[in-house]
């Protein structure tokens, strides 16, 4: 099997299974629980979120915050909804306010705007057309009530790398009081990020992503958001993760997490190298397979590639691939927009008839370049004899 879909999962590292399996064997208390079995398991969770506040360039006791969570979105939503519900806000003539995000939001973002914007919140969608943040239309089209905005970081469909920093200049400028969130879960690990960089008060990752297990996210928030107490808990119940996120942590999952998360600058810094050298070389050889084409942002994560191949449905393509042992996806479609097509691909200017033609190939620094020259093999295959079907 040759797995090229790295953004939707990945296989679990030796070090996150060690960890996973030990906490499943050793540590099996209830974190919440005052006796031995419980302070062990809770040693576990403090040294997970030791090691993926390091990850993000902050430390754990600074006054910020570390809350795990099922995973990315989980996070996403507890950052959207939990600003937006820390405060009564009555009826401003048509508005309760203005919540910022842009148009090619995950769907753990985009549907939870959507619930907000039936309850009479405006919504405002920065346009993403090309695989970038439109902050002239964001500058022109924001005011003064702003409470919250969620942009992420990169595109999970085309690689695009969002410049979330500018956006979150432009609205703390016109709405000092806005939290600004960003959704992190395919930049984590794969490039520098922390709240200074990003300009971001709260920044959501997830363990799956970054060669650990499903089951654990996490949601940084920053000391100032606390403070301030411009966050709650949407969910109901106990009072784990300090009264923002009820329900009985996922010690395993966790320990994983952390075991993941956990990488030296020099072991992270080559992984990247290698992860963008494979992505990069994908690029060349799946740029000269005729009747491709390749959807380039111009800032982008070079380790995801969008293609299309006109004529043929991505189900079909991604089925044909899949029976020579290759594993690609479809594009998501995360909106219920234009037919259930991605709206992260036709807000970055692709006709429904492309984007039901495409597909994205994510890689990772597991991934070869023998392998990269078989799918491309495949792949020239597949369109030439898909085609002879089609007419």
């Amino acid at each position: 099997m040759i797995y090229f879909d790295n953004s939707a999962t990945t296989a679990p590292c030796g070090a996150a299974l060690d960890a996973i399996n030990a906490a499943l064997r050793e540590s099996w208390g209830n974190p919440s629980s005052a006796h031995a079995a419980g302070v062990a398991a809770r040693r576990i969770l403090d040294g997970a979120k030791d090691a993926v506040a390091s990850s993000m360039g902050v430390r754990r006791l600074s006054g910020g915050k570390i809350l795990f969570t099922s995973g990315g979105t989980e996070a996403n939503n507890l950052a959207l909804m939990g600003c937006v519900r820390s405060k009564e806000r009555p009826l401003k003539g048509s508005s309760r306010g203005t919540v910022v995000i842009s148009d090619g939001e995950h769907a753990s973002v985009e549907v939870a705007a959507a619930r907000l914007e039936a309850e009479g919140f405006n919504i405002y969608r920065i346009p993403t057309k090309g695989g970038a943040l439109d902050l002239d239309a964001l500058e022109k089209n924001v005011g003064g009530d702003v409470i919250a905005a969620s942009v992420m970081k990169v595109n999970n469909e085309t690689g695009a790398v969002y410049d979330v920093k500018a956006a979150s200049k432009i609205i703390k400028a016109r709405s000092p009081g806005a939290v600004f969130h960003t959704d992190c879960v395919q930049a984590y690990m794969k490039m520098k990020i922390s709240p200074v960089d990003l300009g971001a008060d709260m920044i959501s990752v997830s363990a799956h992503k970054i060669f650990s297990c499903k089951g654990a996210g996490a949601l940084y928030v920053s000391p100032e958001v606390i403070k301030a107490k411009k966050i709650v808990g949407v969910t109901y119940g106990g009072h784990q993760e300090e009264g923002f996120r009820s329900g009985t942590e996922a010690v395993p999952a966790i320990a994983g997490f952390g075991a993941a998360a956990a990488l030296g600058a020099k072991e992270l810094a080559e992984r990247i190298a290698k992860s963008e050298e494979i992505g990069r070389y994908a690029e060349e050889k799946i740029g000269d397979v005729d009747g491709v084409r390749l959807n380039l942002p111009a800032v982008r994560l070079p380790n995801i590639l969008n293609i299309t191949v006109r004529g043929i449905k991505s189900e079909t393509l991604m089925s044909y691939l899949s029976g020579e042992g290759i594993c690609v996806s479809k594009s998501s479609a995360c909106s219920t927009r234009a037919k259930n097509l991605s709206a992260a691909l036709l807000a970055f200017g692709l006709s429904e008839e492309d984007v039901d033609s495409s597909l994205r190939i994510s890689l990772s620094h597991l991934n070869t370049k023998e392998e990269v020259d078989f799918f491309c093999d495949v792949l020239s295959r597949g369109v030439k004899t898909l085609a002879k079907i089609r007419r």
